[in-house]
């Protein structure tokens, strides 16, 4: 919008400028016609009084010589004689002929176009401009005697009447440019406070429950703005709900769908062995009734470690952590588990901030987890044990198994997901929420066919 303003002021000042030159080039022509009239019949006059002489181009110089000097002073204005030929025969002012106004010879279009206002440079180092008349002056049979010009030097000084109206006109401008600058630093004020408002709305809140409402007092364009944008939280905010729920509703219908597909698989041998056992009843022996219930056993064993895992699984990790050493709890967790390698530093005791019945949980099913991927004729090879980097206890389980394909790993620590013909598919989505609910991470350092390495990381206490 400034640049508008000036380049609106650039405009009028050239136009403005145009203008008066045309009426100042106007007045100069029109003037000048005035005066070489003027001085045409006083000319014309003077050589009247000589009529009883013959006159002739030759004589003019002689007849004016006295004359000349006083018509330019009674008129205000220079005049020069030329012959028809073009060459000078007589000049008012001696000093106009020095600086090329009455040149020695007129130029060929001087001589061609008479009778006419024309504008010349006297030279091409000058700036002057000069309006000359030529008009043809004549004896009593009308024969061209001479060629008389009457100049009008025009500088390009600006009259004093123009300065003031320009000056005046740059004050207006530079006054108008500081009120347009002004008002425009308020509109863009006006607009781009909205604008950061909604903005720091924006970037003061994380997530879309915390977004507030953005207070606007006008009802302009920027206020219809906040409104859509006020309009547009509340349905976000409404639509946020309606999706967690939906989450919810999914998650719950996803879980009771895998409780009840986990609970059906020793349901449906249970029956059979019922029916079973109900259609042989005459035969039964104490033998085959003991053979039953360790089969019904055994099912109800499965069923329990189901419940038992849904319900871990679903259960918050706890919030009562303690410092617990890692030294020692590896120890425990070896005696457990004889056949498997203990790998930790000769010296030193690591503690770290957690629950020590939980670690215990995770460090069992990574174990129970590598014995049993080793397969039937290998003999299992399984290591853990801690290593330290960096401010964090890098606990480690390796086995020798037959390892997780590449394109499984992203799966291996969502629920449901096993490669095991039995169990849930949770331990080791339970082993990684009880990770992250101490600030730690797991994840698969390695694995190929010849084995697997799992390892997850607790930040040392300081």
């Amino acid at each position: 919008m400034l640049l508008l303003v000036l380049v609106g002021f650039g405009a009028t000042g050239i136009v403005s400028g145009l203008h008066f030159r045309a009426e100042e080039v106007e007045y100069h022509r029109d003037r000048l016609l005035r005066k070489e009239q003027a001085i045409e019949s006083h000319v014309a006059h003077e050589l009247s009084r000589q009529a009883e002489v013959p006159l002739s181009t030759e004589a003019l110089p002689e007849l004016l010589s006295s004359e000349l000097c006083a018509i330019a002073e009674i008129h205000g204005m220079d005049v020069a004689l030329y012959a028809m030929d073009g060459s000078l025969l007589l000049g008012s002012n001696p000093a106009l002929t020095d600086d090329g106004t009455f040149p020695m010879r007129l130029p060929e279009g001087i001589r061609n176009q008479r009778n006419e206002v024309l504008t010349i440079h006297p030279s091409a180092d000058t700036l002057r401009e000069i309006m000359i008349y030529s008009t043809e002056i004549a004896n009593a049979e009308g024969l061209p005697l001479a060629i008389m010009v009457v100049p009008y030097t025009d500088g390009r000084s600006l009259p004093v009447e123009d300065e003031a109206f320009f000056r005046a006109l740059a004050y207006l401008n530079i006054v108008l440019f500081l009120a347009a600058a002004y008002f425009a630093y308020l509109l863009s004020r006006s607009i781009t406070r909205g604008l950061e408002a909604v903005g720091d709305a924006m970037r003061s809140t994380r997530s879309t429950a915390d977004k507030k409402h953005v207070q606007w007092a006008s009802k302009d364009e920027i206020g219809a703005l906040i409104a859509e944008y006020n309009r547009m939280v509340d349905m976000t905010e409404e639509h946020a709900k309606a999706l967690a729920l939906a989450e919810k509703e999914s998650a719950w219908k996803e879980m009771a769908q895998q409780v009840a597909h986990e609970i059906k698989n020793p349901l449906t041998p249970m029956r059979l062995m019922t029916q079973l056992h109900a259609m042989n009843a005459d035969e039964h022996t104490p033998e085959s009734i003991k053979v039953f219930a360790e089969g019904m056993l055994a099912q109800i064993d499965a069923m329990t470690q189901i419940a038992g895992d849904f319900s871990q699984f679903t259960r918050l990790p706890a919030h009562d952590r303690k410092a617990v050493s890692l030294r020692n709890l590896l120890k425990e967790c070896h005696v457990a588990y004889p056949n498997a390698s203990l790998l930790i530093p000769r010296d030193g005791d690591w503690t770290v901030l957690a629950n020590e019945e939980q670690l215990l949980r995770v460090l069992n099913n990574l174990l129970n987890n590598a014995f049993e991927s080793v397969p039937d004729g290998r003999k299992p090879l399984v290591s853990f044990g801690l290593r330290v980097e960096e401010g964090q206890a890098h606990l480690f389980v390796r086995d020798n198994g037959t390892g997780i394909p590449n394109d499984r790993r992203e799966q291996i620590f969502e629920p449901k997901f096993t490669t095991k013909s039995r169990g849930t598919g949770l331990g080791l989505a339970i082993v990684k929420t009880i990770v992250e609910s101490f600030q730690g991470r797991i994840w698969v350092e390695e694995s190929t066919e010849i084995g697997t390495e799992f390892v997850f990381s607790l930040p040392l206490k300081g």
